[in-house]
C-alpha cells in the first residue's frame, strides 16, 4: 500500500482522494477550511441556491401570464429564509462528502500544508505542527477572488463573490465590476429581487468568451429586469465614503451610487503559502505547471483543479483529480478537455460545449451552422420560455459536431446532449436521425442540427 496526501480538500482533491482510496491508497487530505471547497461553500451551490430563489420569486410575479391572479404587493421575499435555505442545502452537502470520507477511509486534517521536501509536508493543525511524509502529494489548493489593484476587498463596501451571496440584506444598488460568469450570475439573482444593478465590462459584450449572438440575448433580459449596462468600459476610481464609482466609456464619464460594490474581474490560483519554490515546482501566478497527466516538474506531486489555471469548472476539477489520483497511483491516464460544458446560470441560462461559432469559422473556415430559436419549441412556449436559440456548428469536411451553444430555460441540462456528441465525436449524418421526444425543450437541439445540415423541418 502506497501513501498520498493531498493540499485541498475542493473538487478536484475530495475526488483525487476517494479514486486514490479506491486504488487501495492510504490518503490523507489536509484543509483549513469545510470539505468541498470554493465550489460547495462559496461558488456553485450556494450561488445556484439564490438564483432558484430567484426564479421562483420572478416565476410568482409573472403568474399572471399562466392565468394565476397573485396580487404581487403581497408577494414578498423573505432574505432570512433565503439564506437559510442555502446554508441548509451547502450543510447537507458537506455532510455528504464528510460521510464519503468515512466510507473510503480517507483521513481528514482540518490544517495548513507546506512542502519541506517533495515527499515531506510542513502540516499545521490546531496550532500544532507536524510532518507527514508521503509517497505521491496532489496539490489541490484552489483558487480565490482577484482583487481590484486600486481597491481592495473590505468586506463592508467593496465585496467578492463569496461574501455577495451572504449580504445581511438585499443591497438597494449594486455595481458589479466584471460582465463574466459570475458577475453575470449575480446580476441575474440581485435585479430580479429588485436591486438596481449595474454592470462594467471592459470587453465589448458580455461574457467575452461567448458568442455575440449568445450573450446579447442575455444582455437583454438583464436590462429587462432593470440592470444598467456598460461595455467596453472600465472603472475608474472609487469613492467610498460617498459609495461612489466612476465608469468611462466612449461616452465620457458616469457617476455611479452604489450601496454594494462587487468585484468579479477573475480567481487566481492559491499558489502562495505552498513552499513550492523551496522544492523546485514549476509555477507562475498563473498557475502550476503539470502536463496531461496532471503531474508537475517533479515527479512525486501533482496538481489539480484551480490551482493549475487553465479552464476554472468545478467539473473539470472532478476530471482533473481523478486523472491525478490514477497516475499518482501508478496508472495511466490523461486529461480529455475537449469536450468540457461551460454552464452559466443566468436567467437565461447559457451554456455550450466545444467551439463557438466565432472560432468554428476562424479553425475551419466555411462552417455549416444551423439554428433553432426556443420561440418555435412548443414546450417553450407553454414554459412562457421563448427567449433564446440553439446553435450547432458543424466541420465542413467531415461532418463532425464541433460545437454547441445554447441559451435559454434550462440549457444547463440540454447542453449534456452536446457533451456526449463531442466527446463521442459523433458526426451530423449520425445524428441526423436521431429521434427527439416531444413535446421537449431537448427537441431543440436536434432541430438546430438539421437546420445545419438543410433539413430544418419546423422553423
Amino acid at each position: 500500500m502506497g501513501s498520498i496526501a493531498i493540499i485541498g480538500g475542493g473538487p478536484a482533491g475530495y475526488v483525487a482522494a476517494i479514486t486514490a482510496a479506491q486504488q487501495g491508497q492510504e490518503v490523507t487530505i489536509i484543509d483549513q477550511g469545510p470539505l468541498g471547497g470554493t465550489c460547495l461553500n462559496e461558488g456553485c451551490m450556494p450561488t445556484k441556491s439564490l438564483l432558484e430563489s430567484a426564479e421562483v420569486y420572478s416565476q410568482l410575479y409573472h403568474a399572471n401570464k399562466f392565468g394565476i391572479r397573485l396580487p404581487s404587493g403581497l408577494i414578498e421575499i423573505d432574505w432570512n429564509a433565503v439564506q437559510d435555505r442555502k446554508n441548509r442545502i451547502v450543510s447537507t452537502l458537506v455532510q455528504g462528502i464528510q460521510y464519503l470520507m468515512k466510507k473510503n477511509k480517507v483521513k481528514v486534517i482540518k490544517g495548513t500544508a507546506s512542502f519541506k521536501t517533495s515527499q515531506v509536508l510542513q502540516v499545521v493543525s490546531n496550532g500544532n505542527q507536524q510532518e507527514m511524509k508521503a509517497d505521491n502529494i496532489i496539490i489541490a489548493a484552489g483558487s480565490e477572488p482577484a482583487p481590484l489593484p486600486f481597491a481592495p476587498f473590505d468586506g463592508e463596501w467593496v465585496i467578492h463573490s463569496g461574501q455577495a451571496m451572504s449580504l445581511q440584506s438585499i443591497p438597494s444598488s449594486l455595481l458589479i465590476v466584471g460582465g463574466g460568469v459570475i458577475g453575470c450570475e449575480f446580476a441575474s439573482i440581485f435585479s430580479r429581487m429588485g436591486t438596481k444593478v449595474t454592470i462594467v465590462e471592459m470587453a465589448g459584450q458580455l461574457l467575452p468568451g461567448e458568442d455575440e449572438d449568445i450573450a446579447r440575448v442575455l444582455h437583454k433580459q438583464l436590462e429587462e429586469d432593470g440592470a444598467a449596462i456598460y461595455t467596453s468600459a472600465a472603472l475608474k476610481h472609487l469613492e467610498a465614503a460617498r459609495k461612489k464609482a466612476f465608469i468611462e466609456d466612449d461616452k465620457g464619464l458616469h457617476e455611479i451610487q452604489a450601496d454594494r460594490v462587487l468585484v468579479s474581474v477573475g480567481r487566481k490560483p492559491r499558489v502562495n503559502h505552498l513552499g513550492l519554490e523551496g522544492v523546485g515546482v514549476d509555477f507562475s501566478h498563473q498557475g502550476i505547471h503539470v502536463n496531461d497527466h496532471m503531474q508537475t516538474n517533479i515527479p512525486s506531486i501533482y496538481a489539480c483543479g484551480d490551482v493549475v489555471g487553465g479552464i476554472q469548472l468545478a467539473h473539470m476539477a472532478f476530471h482533473e483529480g481523478k486523472v491525478a489520483a490514477l497516475n499518482a497511483c501508478g496508472m495511466d491516464a490523461v486529461v480529455h478537455a475537449s469536450a468540457v460544458p461551460r454552464c452559466i446560470y443566468t436567467s437565461p441560462e447559457i451554456a455550450s460545449v466545444g467551439l463557438t461559432e466565432k472560432q468554428a469559422r476562424e479553425k475551419y473556415g466555411d462552417i455549416r451552422m444551423g439554428e433553432f430559436p426556443f420561440s418555435a419549441n412548443g414546450k417553450a412556449l407553454i414554459a412562457n420560455e421563448q427567449a433564446g436559440k440553439v446553435k450547432v456548428m458543424i466541420d465542413p469536411e467531415f461532418g463532425e459536431i464541433v460545437g454547441i451553444s445554447i441559451v435559454g430555460a434550462h440549457a444547463t441540462e440540454l447542453i449534456g446532449q452536446g457533451a456526449v456528441m463531442l466527446h463521442a465525436e459523433l458526426t451530423a449524418d449520425l445524428m441526423e436521425n436521431f429521434i427527439a421526444a416531444h413535446p421537449t425543450l431537448s427537441e431543440a437541439v436536434h432541430e438546430a442540427l438539421l437546420s445545419a445540415v438543410g433539413h430544418a423541418v419546423h422553423v
